[in-house]
């Protein structure tokens, strides 16, 4: 009869196979996983960039039109005095116009819509009666700056204007200012200045929807539908939106309002240069990575190999010594030839081991003097408190002039003290008290579910039983306490600790002997906290 022999992988064929296929799919997903979150904090932290900066521009913005405002008035209330005076008009228009730098035009305009002066004098404006469609400011009879449009000159502007009245009060007509907003004039200097970065650019739209301010200046005066950013800014909304611009391109655009004048400003930067930055980087790190991923592959086989010859001689003289297993072995699942011999060893010696790990577990969480809980331990039960979220109120205790114990009784008194502390606090403490020894004569006790008042009565009574407490020395010994809640006291678990050690040397400093709350910052007053049954 013909014997059929299933062929099985050997230890180094599998080592083989599963360092390859883990390190070629490890570096794989590492690079997949790094690329998307990298994509999310790219386009998150260019949309918080452009916001940042739409809304320095509006501040901007708002604090130039404020200043024009102000120059204005000025002007103004100069002109009120000579508005008879064509000539003296004319100067100061001339004045303001050539000293502050912020107007690219100067018109004054009577009760009757009648430019009476005009600067520059290029303008040839004087005695023009202007569109009634501008003579809004007469209407208002208030500063106001007047919508985007097209002056008798044929220039695209924005014009701010401010009231000129008489001494009795009498209004006579308005000073206007013309800013220009195609070319290099002021109002596109302030707005081009600064940019977030070399992909970054910047628009600003009026009411109507229309730009400007644009970095292409052929857009100036083009009216823009459909574009959320734009609908969002000019509801009074600021923030980022990831959205298509009017030209059908996917930009991340952040934006802000100009509330004075109802325009808004978009900071915005095409989704495909973060994609291209993303791309490039990433490539980097591929071509940075490789030679590591080849090294630990190299490394890792040749340590696998190592590892499988000692295992395969094992597995031998194992099933050398027990002959008598080896129908067991062949019926067993297992899919390659070490693994039938070493699977019943480890199974007889894990349950051993598993209980030896956890006698260590717990004797690395313990002290060793006192046999209460370590620093690590409170650690560990500090963590699981954070993650419930349960109240719970903390007792700093330390043994008052304990080293004049340890000086006159020696220290193996003092640890005798110490033992003693800790066997009368583990006596007063409630089932699921936490108590450990934080270091040297210091010891903390965690009480959930106790509020700050309670736990200052305990701590009294813990007090008083220890100073009653017979000693192994020729007097009492006396503790400090302090004691915080958390997060009455505070939000931050390691502020809450500092508190209560706080609260601790306070009474060291009023006299020793005795217990002191924290006291509690203003925020805690109406604090809410989740309670959980234990």
């Amino acid at each position: 009869m013909k014997i059929i022999r299933r062929w099985k992988l050997d230890l180094k064929q599998l080592i083989l196979l599963l360092v390859s296929a883990g390190i070629a799919l490890a570096v794989y997903s590492a690079l997949m996983a790094s690329y998307r979150v990298h994509e999310r904090a790219f386009i998150k932290d260019t949309l918080d960039a452009n916001q940042a900066y739409a809304k320095k521009l509006a501040t901007v913005t708002e604090l130039f039109l404020q200043s024009l405002n102000s120059q204005l008035r000025v002007s103004a209330g100069h002109i009120a005095i000579h508005f008879d005076d064509s000539h003296a008009i004319d100067v100061e228009l001339a004045r303001l116009l050539t000293q502050t730098n912020s107007f690219d035009s100067l018109v004054v305009i009577n009760a009757q819509r009648k430019i009476i002066s005009a600067q520059p004098s290029s303008l040839a404006l004087k005695g023009l009666t202007v569109d009634p469609s501008l003579s809004l400011p007469i209407e208002l009879q208030q500063p106001h700056i007047l919508d985007p449009f097209v002056s008798p000159a044929g220039n695209l502007l924005v014009s701010p204007t401010f009231p000129i009245f008489s001494s009795d009060g009498t209004y006579l007509g308005f000073i206007a200012g013309g800013i220009y907003l195609q070319g290099d004039t002021i109002l596109n200097q302030l707005l081009g200045t600064h940019h977030a970065s070399e992909h970054s650019y910047v628009y600003v739209v009026d009411k109507n929807k229309r730009l400007i301010y644009h970095k292409d200046n052929n857009r100036v005066g083009e009216h823009i539908q459909g574009n959320v950013a734009i609908n969002a800014v000019l509801s009074g909304q600021s923030g980022a939106v990831e959205a298509l611009n009017s030209q059908g391109v996917d930009m991340l655009a952040g934006f802000a309002p100009v509330s004075t004048t109802g325009w808004g400003i978009i900071s915005q930067r095409a989704l495909t240069s973060i994609v291209a930055e993303l791309d490039l980087t990433h490539t980097n790190v591929l071509y940075s990575t490789l030679p590591f991923a080849l090294a630990i592959f190299v490394v890792t086989l040749c340590a696998g190999f190592l590892i499988a010859r000692p295992l395969t001689q094992l597995a031998q003289n194992v099933s050398s010594l027990s002959p008598g297993n080896l129908r067991c072995i062949d019926e067993t699942p297992a899919w390659y030839f070490e693994a039938e011999n070493l699977k019943s060893a480890i199974l007889n010696s894990s349950e051993l081991l598993g209980q030896e790990i956890r006698e260590l577990e717990e004797d690395r969480k313990m002290d060793p003097l006192t046999k209460l809980n370590n620093r690590l331990a409170m650690q560990l039960w500090l963590d699981n408190v954070k993650s419930m979220h349960y109240q719970f109120s903390v007792m700093a205790l330390d043994v008052d002039h304990f080293k004049s114990i340890n000086d006159e009784f020696g220290h193996a008194v003092g640890d005798e003290v110490l033992c003693a502390l800790a066997g009368v606090m583990k006596k007063n403490a409630r089932s699921h008290d936490f108590v450990c020894r934080s270091g040297g004569e210091e010891f903390l006790i965690f009480m959930p579910f106790v509020d700050a008042n309670r736990a200052f009565s305990i701590a009294e009574r813990l007090r008083i039983a220890i100073s009653e407490h017979a000693m192994p020395l020729s007097r009492p010994v006396t503790v400090s306490i302090g004691i915080a809640c958390w997060p009455a006291h505070s939000k931050s678990i390691d502020e809450t600790l500092k508190m209560a050690d706080k609260a601790l040397y306070q009474a060291k400093n009023k006299g020793r002997n005795q217990t002191c709350q924290a006291q509690l910052t203003p925020h805690a007053a109406n604090h809410d906290v989740a309670r959980h049954a234990v």
